[in-house]
């Protein structure tokens, strides 16, 4: 069989991942040992963007702000991107969305190898800035790079790589956004440019992400993605009205092969277990009652899950989930409790009826019933329909 290629590929994807574990389990950042204090008036400062990668964690891309100063020999990336799993109970805060991320510096010739490596495209836009401005700049980053100062709580929207960058550019007024957003696109919309060649990713997204995310966001909101900080800055000014971006330079391309836009194979496999689940439920009486409890159990779990994501969590990007409208969390109980319910004929009745009228007014809410999640979302339906037409529960059964 002619897979080299392929084989390629996925060797190079394991290694980038045993990397990553190894820094993740290590907790290792990299710091420059000495860093000079100001730099010279012949310094430039410049913004890099690294183009998403093959490993779920590079999906989105990544942002850098390069200082070079030849009087100093200084050649450094700085990046708001790492974190130390020393802290204590790291896993569960992480999970929790206390999500503490640090700036760190490293030379730029690594950041540039493990671009290489992950065979990830790297953009250079040198900023239009004054000596008095890159030296303020340079300033702040120390001042963040301080272990004092170095550690923030990571938003994956409002408070990241890219957003921290912005934030220091206006920090030193060196940019003026444009007047005009010709873009309409939502948060879930843009993150779903990204991965929507990851079915399960992004149905994974599609799900927990609540409708926060269908929001449209600002200019200034929108740089929040790496692609999209590059983009506005090219459109971007300084205060004398000259571009913000004096040069650009692409520092590393690669020929990726892309795929034609198809059907996610998501949709098909749960189209194709909802109608077998659904078969199985309505005309196989023996199994029926199992079946369907373990359907409602499975369902109420995840609209829990959705709950906790939402209620008990810091993650803003999972707050105000309408998932939870038809994978109702008390189905989890309902199905536990089965045998020792004696009004799960209301139950049945008024949950059909919602979860029918959420679907008739879907489309007039903020957050709509994933593509992929559709025909499992109507096999909920057609058990409670089913439960409350055709075969109710009998104290018998239960």
């Amino acid at each position: 069989m002619p897979f080299p290629k392929q084989a390629t590929h996925l060797i190079r994807s394991y290694n980038a991942l045993i990397i990553v574990a190894v820094l993740f389990l290590c907790g290792t950042t990299k710091v420059f040992a000495q860093l000079p204090p100001t730099v010279s008036e012949d310094a430039t400062v410049s913004l890099l963007t690294i183009f998403p990668g093959e490993p779920v964690y590079s999906a989105w891309g990544h942002s850098a702000l390069r200082f070079q100063d030849p009087a100093n020999g200084l050649d450094a990336s700085f990046n708001w991107g790492t974190f130390d799993t020393t802290v204590p109970y790291f896993i569960p805060r992480f999970a929790y969305g206390d999500m503490q991320y640090r700036l760190s510096a490293e030379p730029t010739d690594g950041l540039r190898r493990a671009a290489v490596f992950q065979e990830r495209e790297m953009v250079e836009q040198i900023l239009a800035l004054s000596p008095t401005q890159v030296a303020q700049l340079y300033g702040l980053v120390l001042e963040n790079l301080k272990p004092e100062n170095r550690t923030y709580l990571y938003d994956f929207v409002y408070d990241n790589c890219s957003t921290r960058i912005l934030d220091l550019l206006f920090a030193v007024e060196g940019i003026v956004l444009p007047n005009e957003d010709v873009h309409t696109s939502t948060f879930r919309q843009m993150i779903d440019e990204f991965v929507h060649d990851r079915a399960a990713l992004d149905l994974g997204i599609d799900l927990v992400f609540g409708a926060s995310m269908d929001q449209v966001p600002t200019l200034r909101q929108r740089t929040f993605l790496p692609t999209y900080l590059m983009a506005t800055l090219d459109q971007s000014l300084t205060p004398d009205n000259e571009p913000a971006v004096r040069e650009t330079s692409t520092l590393l391309r690669f020929d990726h092969e892309t795929t034609p836009s198809k059907t996610p194979w998501t949709i098909w496999v749960s189209l194709l277990l909802s109608v077998a689940l659904g078969l199985l439920s309505w005309f196989n009486t023996r199994f029926s009652n199992v079946l369907d409890r373990i359907i409602l159990g499975v369902f109420g779990f995840m609209g829990l899950f959705f709950l906790i994501m939402w209620f008990a969590t810091l993650h803003h990007v999972t707050a105000w989930n309408l998932n939870i409208l038809w994978a109702l969390p008390v189905h989890l109980w309902i199905a536990v409790r089965w045998a020792k319910l004696h009004w799960l004929t209301s139950y049945f009745k008024i949950t059909f009826w919602w979860t029918l009228g959420v679907f008739l007014i879907q489309f007039a809410l903020p957050q709509h019933i994933p593509p992929a999640a559709l025909p499992l979302a109507v096999l909920v339906l057609a058990i409670l329909a089913k439960r409350h037409f055709v075969q109710p529960v009998t104290l018998e059964e239960a």
